[in-house]
């Protein structure tokens, strides 16, 4: 892997993954309320904006849906938004691309939870639902609908979905259900958070670096990407430079050209200088 990334006066494409990169969360604190309350810190923002003001791009590349950005990440004016782990791409308010899982496979899901009383999160551009089974309890942490039945979802919020969200706790009992549907048709991977989330096979954050490359008619010169958890593995193999969060997986620091402090010590900010672009 190339890591001669430098100070040159070339406008650079980076991405930056949010849960864990440029948004702390606490060790076992609340996911759902870290994801709507957490802030970049002010030396993330001053990153960005110093990244902006020399003429590079950068890219938030989040497995959060457009739903979920929240204004404290929009208030950082990225060049776009890629969401929901790959399958879309935005810039500004234009979606360039957006990418569903098949209905057949949402009722085959939603099957699956049925059986195995299992709660389910599915995420997509048009809305967010947590199905949960009839007689199972639920506490939501988040800004998310909860729904107990296929017909609810439908009229509520929909059947778009990019990708699901599964506690760890349960994906033993979800998976045996129906591990053909895994094997054929899914991704997946562990967030470090106590949970894990599905994409459609094929359908991840390098898949979505790739598209917005091509939107943008860049190549793959010069890019960078950051991230700590499995599902940012996907951009080492799209970017140029990788650069692990020191809060990262170990799979994920073992595939990066450079490990950077934590996230709590503004390990972008840290890493952005080092190779000199802010």
């Amino acid at each position: 892997m190339n890591t001669s990334t430098s100070a040159s006066g070339a406008s650079r494409t980076l991405f930056f993954d949010v849960d864990g990169t440029i948004i702390y969360h606490e060790p076992g604190g609340d996911v759902g309320e870290t994801v709507a309350k957490a802030r970049p810190s002010e030396g993330v923002a001053r990153a960005f904006r110093e990244l902006r003001a020399r003429g590079h791009m950068p890219f938030i590349c989040t497995g959060r849906p457009l739903t979920l950005i929240a204004e404290s990440l929009l208030a950082l004016e990225p060049a776009g938004i890629i969401s929901s782990a790959g399958a879309c791409v935005s810039v500004g308010e234009r979606v360039l691309f957006d990418r569903s899982i098949d209905i057949e496979l949402i009722d085959r899901l939603l099957g699956i939870s049925e059986r195995s009383s299992v709660p389910v999160l599915f995420e997509g551009t048009r809305g967010d639902a947590a199905y949960v089974p009839q007689g199972v309890d639920y506490r939501s942490g988040g800004s998310f609908s909860v729904v107990r039945s296929r017909d609810e979802m439908e009229r509520r919020v929909g059947l778009s979905f990019a990708k699901f969200v599964i506690e760890n706790d349960n994906l033993e009992a979800f998976t045996r259900e129906d591990p053909a549907i895994f094997e054929s048709y899914f991704d997946g991977f562990d967030l470090g958070l106590g949970i894990s989330e599905y994409t459609v096979r094929g359908v991840d954050k390098g898949y979505g670096v790739r598209h917005a490359l091509e939107c943008l008619g860049r190549g793959i010169e010069g890019t960078i990407a950051f991230g700590d958890s499995e599902n940012d593995l996907p951009m080492a193999g799209a970017v140029e430079t990788f650069i692990a969060m020191g809060n990262a997986m170990p799979a994920v620091k073992e595939r990066a050209a450079y490990v950077t402090d934590s996230v709590q010590d503004d390990g972008v900010v840290t890493a952005l200088e080092h190779f000199g672009l802010i």
